[in-house]
């Protein structure tokens, strides 16, 4: 359940132009007319995310499993497996950093992200629960939701200043986790659309926010041991159930985004900008 989301940003897919070029093998295009019977076909995932969970159960399909972006993307290139299922956001970068590959409709899923709490915050993550009750009544949240669904690989966070004066969370969260939960060198802060909803939280419930930018593993051990009161960033509700038998508790989802299957336009190889790495 490594959630180490470095290969997340969008500076990952320099990696990827050193492996994308020669020939081909297919002879056809590969078709999906039904999202829900692939009819067979192989398809490439990270490994523990998402897509992996949910797709396992299913026999429509051969399930290839991968550690990196980069690995995924060179073995569709070269025709080892037929289609890649991935988020919407992190199609979303895909698409703004290379060109020869188109994303399937409908989604073939959706996945809800939430944050984890030590088991001594019920009365935190009840308060949180609630505010997220209210929150999606706004239009601040359906200003987050539309620019989620629209996201083109540039992030720009909204201006939400911490102003909670009483009790403080320590927060944990994995550096890496663009665009939902980043540290932006730039403006010297830490944002992203799960942050956005728990500034607005904190906000309104007088916490203040402790945060630790971290990776995944840390964030985890660190709140299993009590460092950490709080982990959050692209936390899916697909681990609910796995997460909670641990002891943690687990809030409300804060969004949903789609869940989809990406593959190449034609038989040619996928090509690169690298000007939109920059």
């Amino acid at each position: 359940m490594d959630k180490n989301r470095i290969a997340k940003t969008i500076i990952s897919f320099a990696l990827i132009v050193f492996f994308l070029s020669g020939c081909t093998k297919r002879t056809e295009v590969v078709s999906i007319d039904d999202v829900n019977d692939l009819h067979g076909l192989s398809v490439g995932t990270i490994l523990a995310w998402e897509c992996d969970y949910l797709l396992t159960p299913r026999e429509d399909l051969v399930l290839y499993r991968y550690d990196q972006i980069s690995d995924m993307l060179m073995a569709l290139n070269y025709d080892k497996i037929d289609a890649i299922a991935v988020d919407i956001l992190l199609w979303n970068l895909i698409d703004d950093a290379s060109n020869g590959l188109k994303m399937i409709e409908p989604a073939f899923g959706y996945t809800g992200y939430l944050l984890y709490a030590r088991p001594e915050l019920k009365d935190f993550v009840d308060e949180y629960n609630a505010f997220l009750k209210e929150f999606k009544k706004t239009e601040e949240y359906k200003d987050l939701i539309d620019r989620e669904l629209s996201f083109d690989g540039n992030y720009e966070s909204p201006d939400i200043p911490l102003t909670g004066k009483g009790k403080t969370i320590r927060v944990a969260s994995d550096i890496a986790g663009y665009p939902r939960a980043f540290y932006d060198v730039e403006n010297s802060e830490v944002c992203g659309f799960d942050f956005e909803v728990l500034k607005r939280f904190a906000n309104e419930y007088d916490y203040q926010l402790d945060i630790v930018m971290t990776d995944f593993n840390d964030g985890y051990a660190g709140l299993n041991s009590g460092i950490y009161d709080v982990l959050i960033g692209y936390l899916s509700d697909t681990y609910r159930e796995e997460v909670e038998k641990i002891g943690f508790l687990v809030s409300d989802t804060f969004d949903y985004v789609p869940l989809v299957f990406v593959c190449k336009e034609t038989t040619g190889n996928i090509e690169v900008d690298m000007d939109s790495l920059e």
